[in-house]
């Protein structure tokens, strides 16, 4: 009984010698301690913007030019105007729909105006990060939303576009991909007139 008596004081004895070893660390504040930062899109997204933007205005190639050259590959950096024909809503996925001026070939254009994209073309066109600056293809893939995201509320939201625009002149800068005949843009510069 004695030997059991003992056994019992000493693990008690140990283990609270052991509670005192444990470090509470708050939720949010571990990177403090590991020295590894949760990755943060937005942020990201919203200190390259300015930078990303102006590269792709930089760069852009008229539309028409690059469709009667070597064509949009997997994604192009292009400017352009053009007539909204159609304002078409698809849930939360808005797009105008517009006729190219100058160009007769039998392609359809598509300008992304949100609130929801799809598709990477600002990221996969921008150099001013790659996917080596990423941990893995999760963080890469969420840059490609902040982006359009960074994108939606600088360029476009400010425009409060809705129906009313149909007839009207748009000048656009963006990156344009293409999926069969439909070219579709995600704008990273939008004027109505």
């Amino acid at each position: 009984m004695r030997k059991e008596l003992i056994l019992a004081v000493a693990a008690i004895t140990l283990s609270l010698s052991l509670t005192g070893c444990v470090k509470v660390i708050d939720k949010g504040t571990e990177g403090q301690y590991t020295g590894e930062v949760a990755f943060d899109a937005s942020a990201n997204s919203s200190d390259d913007w300015s930078q990303i933007s102006a590269e792709i205005e930089e760069n852009a190639s008229d539309l028409s030019e690059v469709l009667s050259g070597d064509g949009i590959g997997t994604a192009a950096a292009v400017s352009g105007t053009g007539e909204v024909t159609e304002f078409i809503t698809k849930g939360p996925k808005n797009i105008l729909a517009v006729k190219i001026d100058g160009y007769d070939g039998d392609e359809t254009f598509m300008i992304q105006i949100g609130s929801v994209y799809s598709g990477t073309a600002i990221r996969d066109i921008q150099t001013v990060k790659t996917f080596e600056s990423f941990t893995n293809q999760t963080e890469w893939s969420a840059y490609a939303k902040a982006l359009n995201a960074e994108m939606h509320a600088q360029v476009v939201e400010p425009l409060a576009l809705d129906d009313s625009v149909v007839g009207k002149k748009v000048t656009f800068v963006g990156a344009a991909t293409i999926s069969g005949s439909e070219v579709t843009i995600t704008p990273v510069a939008l004027t109505v007139e």
